[in-house]
């Protein structure tokens, strides 16, 4: 270039070379993870053959960049920090030292996800949810978001920093579904790691047997909380040593137990089971039937030291080894016992003119015994004069001889006279006493007479109440016809509720089928999120690159208008 004067004089000329030095292409992000990812880019075109390096920078957001100059088309990056947005550069750099602006891209390292997710110490109502650590965030600001939730219900969400939590308050016998994942303080999560677990089925309560008997019992127990709109019943197994369980099956908190064996032992265990099928723990307990006490106890054939004692054997233990064991005693004396396998007994030795207590009960094998009967009895007096003829012949000589009759006679006649003399002395003291209530009876009548007076006068509010009563039983006539219709009302309304029930078993059936409809729907979705993601990143990627075609060519029009001005120099000059 030259300067012309008016006079047509020029100055010396001047010349500049104007060069473009382009950018690489086509940035690509791959085997990206947690602490690294490789860069991909392409040479610009036409400069294939051309002596040339890379000057690639990366850095976070607000941070000195890091620098590295390659030869080849990709860098790996690594010990990044996990969840974080890198910006990454490359420019072309010569042999000459020119470098061509650079064309960048921002890559965000994959925030990792718990690990290990588990679940126990389940529980009816809570359970302790668990996992490892995410790699790489020792360093990192971070916590955890848990969400969980059963069928037909909104998810429950919170938060805690620490690699576990206990939920509670949850719906007994139920299937949970929790989702778990890793928040950093920017709100970055990753994605979300899923595990389901049912909360256990409570077993029955305070389980008692009562109303015990020789052949039965009662057994009870309290309904287990949190199932009052949940459909159960309850499995009740029960046996004795030896024998095979028997089983039977209630809605109610209680059932009696038949057929039973008489003095035995048994076991009973309760669980609550759904109409799935589920069970829940076993709960046990035992009982001993009482065993059976001898029946219809008598005794006959009583002699002065002899009787026979006789019962009936007990029902029920046709087929079971037992025994009676016998007890008897009289005042003051230490007590005897016996046992046989029969049900009778001949007790002998016993003294003459003595009432006996006498005491029966069964006993088994193992030594268990039943409760005691008892009765008693007397022994006869001992009658001198009807002993064998010699003996009885010598006695009567002898109370001859030595007066000893008279001496009896009138030793027994003087102990009459005094038992006469006492029942008169007592005949006269029950006279004294009736002649005293018979006063009080006279005041009694002179009493009852007055209050004739007022029976009177009640019968007459008898009368009138007995007519209110008609009327009152009128009406409740009436009420009982109106009762009949309600209850013909009731009986209605009870079908129709049990035809809407039926149709809400059925609504109940759809909903759980759009439930699973709408779950396969969300993990599509989920699926369709994700190709979003990858999508997003092919655009902006592909946006970029747009971005760097359009810089190129507005260097190729740089280019066009240096030669095209060149040339209007070259001309002007010519």
């Amino acid at each position: 270039m030259a300067t012309e004067g008016e006079d047509g004089s020029q100055s010396r000329w001047i010349s500049a070379t104007l060069s473009t030095v382009v950018p690489p292409r086509v940035l690509k992000i791959d085997h990206l993870e947690e602490t690294s990812f490789t860069l991909h880019w392409s040479k610009a075109e036409g400069m294939q053959k051309v002596p040339q390096r890379f000057f690639i920078s990366n850095c976070i957001p607000g941070t000195d960049p890091l620098t590295a100059v390659t030869d080849d088309c990709h860098k790996i990056f690594s010990n990044l920090h996990p969840g974080t947005e890198y910006t990454v550069s490359v420019a072309t750099v010569l042999s000459n030292g020119e470098q061509s602006e650079p064309v960048s891209t921002t890559v965000c390292t994959i925030l990792p996800v718990p690990d290990q997710l588990t679940v126990d110490s389940v529980d009816t109502t809570s359970a302790t949810v668990s996992w490892s650590q995410s790699p790489g965030l020792d360093q990192t600001q971070h916590h955890y978001q848990i969400s969980y939730r059963c069928s037909g219900t909104e998810p429950h969400i919170t938060t805690t920093s620490s690699p576990s939590i206990t939920l509670s308050d949850l719906k007994p016998a139920t299937e949970y579904s929790v989702t778990v994942c890793t928040v950093l303080e920017n709100g970055k999560q990753s994605q979300l790691v899923l595990t389901t677990f049912t909360t256990e089925l409570p077993a029955p309560d305070q389980l008692t047997v009562d109303l015990v008997d020789t052949t039965s019992a009662v057994v009870s127990w309290s309904q287990p909380p949190g199932l009052g709109q949940t459909q159960h019943q309850y499995l009740i197994s029960y046996h004795c040593p030896g024998t095979e369980p028997h089983i039977t099956t209630t809605s109610s908190p209680s059932t009696t137990l038949s057929g039973l064996q008489c003095g035995t032992q048994y076991s009973v265990t309760v669980c609550t089971v759904l109409e799935n099928g589920k069970q829940s723990q076993l709960v046990s307990t035992t009982f001993t039937t009482i065993l059976p006490a001898p029946d219809q106890l008598t005794v006959d054939s009583v002699d002065t030291t002899s009787a026979d004692v006789c019962w009936n054997q007990p029902p029920g233990l046709d087929q079971t080894q037992h025994h009676y064991q016998i007890s008897y005693h009289c005042p003051g004396t230490e007590v005897h016992i016996t046992t046989t396998s029969s049900p009778s007994i001949t007790l002998s030795d016993l003294q003459c003119g003595t009432q006996y207590s006498v005491t029966v009960c069964t006993v088994l094998e193992n030594g268990k015994q039943s409760r005691l009967v008892s009765t008693t009895l007397t022994t006869k007096h001992l009658q001198w004069w009807k002993r064998p003829s010699t003996v009885a012949a010598v006695f009567v000589l002898l109370a001859v001889i030595m007066g000893l009759w008279d001496s009896y006679a009138t030793s027994e006649r003087d102990q009459l006279q005094n038992s006469l003399n006492t029942r008169t002395t007592e005949r006269d003291q029950l006279q004294t006493s009736y002649n005293t209530p018979t006063k009080e009876r006279d005041q009694l009548q002179t009493s009852y007479n007055t209050p004739t007076k007022g029976r009177d006068q009640l019968q007459i509010s008898y009368n009138t109440l007995t007519k209110e009563r008609d009327q009152l039983q009128n009406s409740l006539n009436t009420r009982t016809t109106e009762r009949d219709q309600l209850q013909t009302s009731y009986n209605t309304l009870t079908k129709e509720r049990d035809q809407l029930q039926t149709s809400y078993n059925t609504l109940t059936k759809e909903r759980d089928q759009l439930q699973s409809s709408l779950n396969t729907r969300t993990t599509e979705i989920d699926k369709l999120k994700k190709s979003l993601n990858t999508t997003t990143m092919e655009r902006d990627q592909l946006q970029k690159e747009i971005e760097r075609l359009n810089w190129e060519n507005k260097g190729k029009c740089v280019q066009k208008a240096h030669l095209f001005i060149c040339f209007l120099i070259h001309s002007f000059c010519s």
